[in-house]
């Protein structure tokens, strides 16, 4: 991957495409609000996916007491499409409710923290660790690589952000870095440093961001090092259905270790 300048200041100029209400689509990712109405979500999904195969649906579950309808549209879209599922939890969640993310249907979750330790001690210290609890208890079930935890460049400085990109990784937790209308103020130069510091992270610990990304072409400023070819293409393709399957038969086979052990406890 290189790092587009240009890409930069596009970014710095847009708002984060990240919201529990809205339903977006940017180049190939769905980005999916979980307070949505079910039926008119998935037929609109239906509708541009099948004009042009979206690599990527990203589903935003709202606050912790409208869990379940971001849940209800997480088993629809899996049951419907066969596509990779990023889910964004955007608050401490509990292991219950990270199983039944990971039942539903969801391949990747991305629990975002504060790098910042100096807002922690400001009243945030007690969501952070939380947070980082969920984020514990979610490697324990998602598979290697697959639990994610997003940045926001605007709210951190370049300092805290790395050495919360350091932090992250050796939870074995992948971290991303978002740049949005809110760092307009952060120099370039600086950003440009910032996301070339993430990638040698990334590429040092051998971190799988392959089905990730078609959201980091969006929300970075990296992009790919040069256009692939028809085989190249053809090829990736064929890998990515071959994780993908992997991945749900993993899930298939755990949920129904998990059911069994229940009914034989008489649960």
């Amino acid at each position: 991957m290189r790092i587009d300048e240009k890409k930069i200041r596009e970014l710095a100029a847009r708002t984060s495409p990240f919201s529990p209400d809205e339903l977006r689509r940017e180049e190939n990712v769905f980005f999916i609000g979980g307070n949505l109405p079910e039926r008119q979500t998935i037929e609109t999904l239906y509708e541009s996916h099948y004009q042009s195969n979206a690599a990527l649906f990203h589903l935003t579950f709202g606050e912790r007491d409208r869990f379940g309808n971001g849940e209800n549209l997480a088993r629809l879209i899996k049951k419907n499409f066969n596509a990779r599922l990023t889910g964004r939890l955007d608050f401490a969640a509990t292991p219950q409710m990270i199983d039944r993310a990971y039942a539903a249907g969801i391949d990747i979750l991305d629990i975002p923290l504060r790098a910042d330790r100096r807002a922690h001690a400001a009243g945030e210290g007690g969501k952070h660790e939380e947070r980082g609890k969920a984020l514990a208890y979610a490697r324990t079930i998602f598979p290697k690589w697959s639990v994610v935890s997003t940045l926001a460049a605007a709210r951190e400085s370049p300092a805290a952000i790395k050495a919360g990109i350091d932090a992250l990784l050796e939870a074995g937790i992948v971290p991303l870095v978002e740049l949005s209308g809110d760092a307009a103020g952060g120099a370039e130069k600086e950003l440009t440093q910032l996301f070339g510091y993430l990638q040698s992270a990334w590429q040092k610990k051998k971190v799988l961001v392959k089905p990730l990304l078609p959201l980091i072409y969006l929300i970075t400023p990296l992009a790919p090092a040069a256009r692939k070819g028809i085989l190249r293409g053809f090829i990736d393709s064929v890998e990515d259905r071959r994780l993908l399957a992997t991945s749900d038969l993993r899930r298939l086979l755990r949920v129904k270790e998990v059911a069994e052990s229940f009914e034989s406890s008489g649960l």
